[in-house]
């Protein structure tokens, strides 16, 4: 519904957006804004998995497993908050580099496709 200027209801006075639906600028805005995110990316996704792990779902399982329930949690609503941005898959290409990871999403996923799996996943939901 929009209001009487006719502006959409993510829109604030003065047209600027509310700050949660618009993308981070900035590498720092990116972590900020997705820490737990910019953990498993960084800290799991780095050019060494190819050396640590046999693959990406390895690397999340030993990421759930050596993490609070409650981080994974977190991981979760960050990754929900990053797919309800307005963001096309140039910017969820960019988005996983900002928070950390050197690698490319697991065939056949896109970097926003991989997002949503792994949001699935984490909550306990079979993406299918």
């Amino acid at each position: 519904m929009a209001d009487s200027a006719g502006r959409p209801p993510e829109e604030e006075h003065r047209g600027r957006r509310r700050p949660g639906t618009i993308a981070p600028q900035t590498h720092w805005e990116w972590h900020a804004r997705f820490p737990e995110t910019a953990q498993l990316l960084g800290g799991w996704f780095s050019q060494d998995i190819v050396d640590e792990f046999p693959g990406h779902d390895a690397a999340v399982a030993d990421h759930t497993g050596t993490t609070n329930p409650q981080m994974v949690a977190r991981l979760v609503g960050e990754l929900h908050e990053l797919l309800a941005l307005p963001l096309d898959e140039g910017d969820y290409a960019l988005a996983a580099a900002e928070l950390g990871m050197e690698v490319s999403p697991p065939e056949p996923f896109s970097h926003g496709a991989w997002f949503q799996s792994l949001a699935a996943t984490l909550s306990g939901v079979r993406s299918g």
